[in-house]
């Protein structure tokens, strides 16, 4: 919530009803002191940058890796983004879209002290300049975000809706490209015009929403075993939600997986066929894992990618820090794979996974 606009942030706590849990009022209002001082830097780089924001062509449109959560995205979007042909947006600078093209420099040095060395759900390096998903910079910006249904779970449905934007009015819809467009516009110029490398899960659920916007975009999708998926899912959610909720949730944690799996690949398979052959591949965590130079060269020779030789040497630098990282083991038990079959067997099947991963 650090980086809202100040009165944004009054909006979106007076649309929430100012509902807080009691234990969670000093944090909301470190938040609010925090976002007013911050008020006037937003203000002034408003105004100083809107003219060459808005007069911003994109000549390469982005790459989108898509997918859903913990199946790999994050690892994949490190590994792009050490390639120095390729832009991306800052986890510092999700925060702070706002403030990108003036304050970035500053922001991270600020934020170095308060960013966490690892990631609390599965153990992964964090610092303020890594790639990050621009979910959080649109949420700033617009608030049409279902993230916001686990920060506010009384109004989770409400939020919900901005996953696939289906039925929802055509102004907020036009807002929420309008921002998406002004974020591009606003990494193209940081990245002095590099093709961008993005990376956002519910992206996976807008295709359709995202050739409007950028018609000749590149598609990563990645994919990994459902099962482990699950589990991983599940342990994130009650991560995030014992962290970022300021509300008692009330949603059914374990049906809502279940149910937004199943809807995210009907629509995306659905929406596939949008998207040019040459603009997309597919890739499984597992290969990727398992022949990470060999799947990235697969990568840049399908989607018409230059000069990996050049980048080479510096992914296998970092594949080299990461050689000892070992995600987590899931003991599943038979109710919970019989549950997870009957609702995922159609990405189960299509991406040949054993119905389970040992016998019942």
């Amino acid at each position: 919530m650090i980086g809202y606009s100040f009165f944004k942030w009054l909006k979106l706590l007076f649309f929430n009803g100012f509902n807080i849990r009691l234990k969670h009022v000093p944090k909301v209002m470190g938040i609010t002191f925090i976002n007013f001082v911050l008020y006037p830097f937003v203000l002034f780089e408003r105004f100083k940058d809107r003219t060459r924001i808005k007069q911003t062509e994109i000549i390469n449109d982005p790459i989108f890796i898509v997918g859903h959560w913990r199946t790999g995205t994050t690892h994949l979007h490190k590994l792009l983004a050490l390639d120095e042909q390729f832009g991306f947006l800052t986890l510092t600078e999700t925060a702070f879209p706002h403030l990108i093209l003036g304050q970035s420099k500053v922001l991270h040095k600020i934020m170095r002290p308060f960013t966490p060395k690892r990631r609390p759900t599965d153990n992964v390096e964090m610092f303020p300049e890594m790639p990050h998903e621009h979910e959080f910079a649109l949420m700033v910006l617009c608030s049409h975000t279902p993230i916001l249904g686990i920060t506010f779970p009384d109004k989770f449905e409400y939020y919900r809706q901005f996953t696939t934007f289906e039925g929802v009015p055509k102004r907020k819809i036009n807002e929420f490209k309008k921002q998406f467009m002004f974020l591009i516009k606003t990494l193209t110029i940081k990245s002095k015009g590099k093709q961008l490398v993005l990376k956002n899960p519910l992206d996976t659920f807008r295709i359709k929403l995202i050739l409007d916007l950028f018609p000749n975009s590149k598609f990563i999708h990645l994919y990994r075993n459902p099962y482990d998926v699950f589990y991983s899912t599940l342990k994130l959610h009650k991560h995030n939600a014992e962290i970022y909720a300021l509300q008692r949730p009330t949603y059914n944690l374990y049906q809502t997986i279940l149910d937004s799996f199943v809807e995210m690949y009907d629509r995306f398979y659905e929406d596939l066929q949008l998207i040019p052959e040459e603009n997309f591949i597919e890739v499984k965590f597992e290969d990727l894992a398992r022949n990470p130079i060999e799947e990235l060269k697969k990568i840049y020779n399908s989607l018409s990618f230059e000069e990996f030789e050049k980048a080479e040497p510096k992914v296998q630098q970092y594949l080299d820090s990461v050689a000892g990282y070992q995600p987590s083991n899931y003991d599943l038990k038979p109710e919970d794979k019989k549950r997870i079959y009957a609702h995922w067997h159609k990405t189960i099947k299509r991406w040949g996974y054993e119905k389970t991963p040992q016998k019942i």
